[in-house]
This record gives C-alpha cells, sequence and structure tokens, in this order.
C-alpha cells in the first residue's frame, strides 16, 4: 500500500535524463588473474514515475587477465563495446520523505537489471599449440545486475531532480564462453566482470505546463 500509494501520487511527473560516467572493471573468466581496468558509460533514462526508470546505456572498455601462474599461461585484453536496456526501482518509491535522516538516505538505494550485448575484440591472447590465436572477435549475451546510489543533487523551482549523482556496483553475467577469448577446454562454460561506476545524469520534467495536475516529484 505504501508503495502504490506513492507511485500514483507522482504518477503524472514523468521525466527524462542523459548522462554520463566512468569507473573500474574487472573480469573473471576462466583461471585468469584479474586486472584492473578503465570504462566508460552513456545512458538515457525515462523515469514515468518518481523511483523507477528504464534505460538504455552504451559502455566502452577494457577487460584484461594476465597468467596465473606457469601452468596456465593465458592472458587476453577485451576492448569490449556493449549495450544494455535496463530497468531500476529505488527505495524512495516506497519510503516518503523527510521521516528521519536514515530513511532519507535510504530512500536513494537502488537495484536493477536488465538485458545486453557485448561485443570483444579481444588480443594478446597466448594459447599453445596446436592452435595459435593473436585477435578473436565476438558478440555474447549478457544480464546486468545493479546496486546503485542515485542522489538529486540540483533541483529546479518545482523541486523536481535536474541533476543526479550516479554511484553502481554492476555484476554483468556473461552467458557462454569467449569474454576472454578461449574457447578450450579450460575454459569456464559463463564468465561476469564487475564495473563500479560513477556519473551525472541531467533530467527534464515533462510536466505539459499544467499547474493542476502538479505532484512533487522528489
Amino acid at each position: 500500500m505504501i508503495i502504490s500509494g506513492q507511485l500514483m501520487a507522482q504518477s503524472n511527473v514523468p521525466q527524462i535524463a542523459v548522462g554520463a560516467g566512468g569507473g573500474f572493471a574487472q573480469v573473471f573468466a576462466g583461471t585468469q588473474s584479474q586486472k584492473t581496468t578503465l570504462a566508460f558509460y552513456g545512458d538515457a533514462a525515462y523515469y514515468p514515475v518518481s523511483g523507477f526508470d528504464i534505460n538504455i546505456e552504451a559502455q566502452t572498455g577494457l577487460l584484461s587477465g594476465i597468467p596465473l601462474n606457469k601452468k596456465n599461461s593465458k592472458s587476453f585484453n577485451n576492448k569490449y563495446t556493449a549495450g544494455l536496456i535496463n530497468i531500476e526501482f529505488q527505495a524512495r518509491a516506497g519510503i516518503s520523505p523527510d521521516i528521519n535522516g536514515f530513511l532519507d538516505f535510504v530512500r536513494n538505494i537502488y537495484v536493477g537489471t536488465g538485458y545486453g550485448i557485448i561485443n570483444g575484440n579481444i588480443t594478446n591472447i597466448s594459447i599453445t599449440r596446436p592452435y595459435p590465436v593473436a585477435y578473436v572477435k565476438n558478440t555474447l549475451h549478457m544480464v546486468p545486475l545493479k546496486l546503485g546510489y542515485e542522489l538529486n543533487l540540483v533541483k529546479n523551482s518545482f523541486d523536481e531532480p535536474v541533476l543526479k549523482l550516479d554511484g553502481c556496483l554492476n555484476f554483468n553475467y556473461v552467458k557462454g564462453q569467449g569474454l576472454d577469448g578461449y574457447y578450450d577446454k579450460l575454459a569456464a562454460p559463463y564468465s561476469f566482470y564487475s564495473y563500479s561506476s560513477l556519473g551525472v545524469r541531467y533530467a527534464i520534467s515533462l510536466r505539459h505546463n499544467n499547474p493542476t495536475a502538479y505532484n512533487k516529484f522528489d
């Protein structure tokens, strides 16, 4: 009841937002030792109600692994690009503002998931005979899981958010082999990469110039 009441109260102040940011990625694929690398993103989001959005996201960056020991000489660099569609749900949809400081903090936490495709351009692969390979290009399916914090930094005269700070921890499950370029018997049947990012979103409210229909979008 709390959630549905909040959603109905704020349903006629939708927003659109565009954003960008960057952060650090680590890939977990097979038996490589992971390296921390840089990745960047841009996104566009639609908020039909406060606390819920649907967004499309583009990522680009580097995923890299180095040999774990002398028995396993696998190494790779994957200059990847990815496209994703996500849904994100914030705690603010079910928690009223200004109850207390702790709940005001909790209101900004969100979770999300979706679907994506990652295109890999993989080099520096160390594969022993009989099939030495120097370059692999592939396309894989992925499922992102997100835990984030979206803070409204700037609001307009209607007390609606204009500039948002977005910090997020991403766990991206990649289906099948090949994220590291390997398809041999030691390759894991699945892999994933983590992505810790920080960015900003610029939001525009869609009120249709109808003050009588205005409800606060906090």
